[in-house]
Formats: C-alpha cells, sequence, structure tokens
C-alpha cells in the first residue's frame, strides 16, 4: 500500500493537470461509508472552475456501482463542460489490525466533454474511520488514486496521472449527510454536498 501511495505522488507531480476538459473522477467520493441514494454537489473539477454534481448509488458503499454527472465552466474557456462515469468499489481489509480502520479499493471509467473530450480509467484506494460524537458521526478518509487519461487534444493524447485523495461524511443527528471532498496533485479538485433523502 505504501508503494501505491508513493507511486500515486511521483504521478501527481511528475505531470501536467488536465485543461481543454474536466475530469468526472476527481475527487472520487466514494468512501467507506459512501450512502445510497442521490447527493448534490457544488464543484470545482480538475479542468473546470465552479459547477455541479449529482451522484447516485444503489446501495450504502463501497459495495456496488456508483455514478455521477457534472456540469461546470470550463477553465480558460468559458464555456460549459459535462463529465459523467461509473465507479465500482469494495473492501480490501475490515477493521485492520483490530482498529476501526477499512482499507477499500474502487476503480471505474467515464468522459469529460468540453472543447476538447477526455476518457478516464481511474485505480485507487481508501483508508477510512469513523468516530461518534454526541450529535455526529464523523467518518474521514484518505489515500490515492492512478489515471490513464485518452485525451482528443492533439498532443500528450495518452497520459498517465495521479492524486491524493481526501474526504469527510458527516452524519448529523438530525438526518442529514454532509459530504466534502478534495484532490490534490494532478487532479486538484474540491466538491462540497448532501445526500438527498434518507
Amino acid at each position: 500500500m505504501h508503494r501505491f501511495l508513493l507511486m500515486a505522488a511521483v504521478f501527481g507531480f511528475a505531470t501536467g493537470p488536465v485543461s481543454a476538459q474536466i475530469a468526472w473522477d476527481a475527487p472520487p467520493l466514494v468512501s467507506h461509508v459512501a450512502p445510497s441514494g442521490v447527493s448534490l454537489f457544488i464543484i470545482a473539477p480538475a479542468g473546470g472552475d465552479l459547477g455541479g454534481m449529482a451522484t447516485f448509488r444503489h446501495a450504502a458503499g463501497p459495495v456496488g456501482l456508483g455514478y455521477r454527472l457534472g456540469i461546470a465552466d470550463e477553465s480558460g474557456t468559458g464555456d460549459l463542460a459535462v463529465s459523467a462515469g461509473v465507479d465500482v468499489s469494495g473492501f480490501l481489509a475490515r477493521e485492520v489490525e483490530g482498529s476501526e480502520i477499512d482499507v477499500l479499493w474502487w476503480s471505474g471509467g467515464g468522459v469529460g466533454i468540453g472543447s476538447e473530450a477526455l476518457i478516464s480509467f481511474p485505480l485507487g484506494i481508501l483508508l477510512g474511520w469513523s468516530g461518534r460524537g454526541s450529535d455526529a458521526v464523523l467518518s474521514p478518509y484518505a489515500g490515492g488514486h492512478l489515471v490513464l487519461d485518452l485525451s482528443s487534444a492533439d498532443q500528450n493524447n495518452v497520459d498517465l496521472g495521479g492524486a491524493f485523495d481526501l474526504g469527510l461524511d458527516i452524519a448529523l443527528s438530525s438526518g442529514w449527510l454532509v459530504r466534502f471532498g478534495a484532490s490534490i496533485g494532478d487532479r486538484d479538485a474540491l466538491a462540497f454536498g448532501v445526500r438527498i433523502g434518507s
């Protein structure tokens, strides 16, 4: 696992950021407690400026499939760009060595379409933990992912990159579930949102 995170760091700093299209895979928003149903986010995606995104999962994560659809202003063009993707994930280990830390993997495929098209295939690993307070359950997670990009741009149309991923899911006693995610490195991105419904 240490090798994977080191590889993600090397690729994250050795490659250039996504440009001329938005990336669907950052932040991943896949966690050991990813909720089922619909979540809505305000996003600043890799390759884009401010936008919005909706995600859907059939079952609480990380098992099963997740779907996402986003729209954002494309960096440098002022035009709108869209992204869509499907993720698949599962547990590698539960309660590692008697701790409350879970380890999971995730992957998938998707596309970002703006002035150029970007098809991306990520593969990542995350560590997550949950702690209960008086009015909320906090579930932070962190990890990294490598991604193979196929771009319609004339130069560098095949690229391998990477990013560190961070996130926090907060389940409030009121029933609201607040979600935050970030990616740093080749995929600088932010997302903040809530799950809709229970």
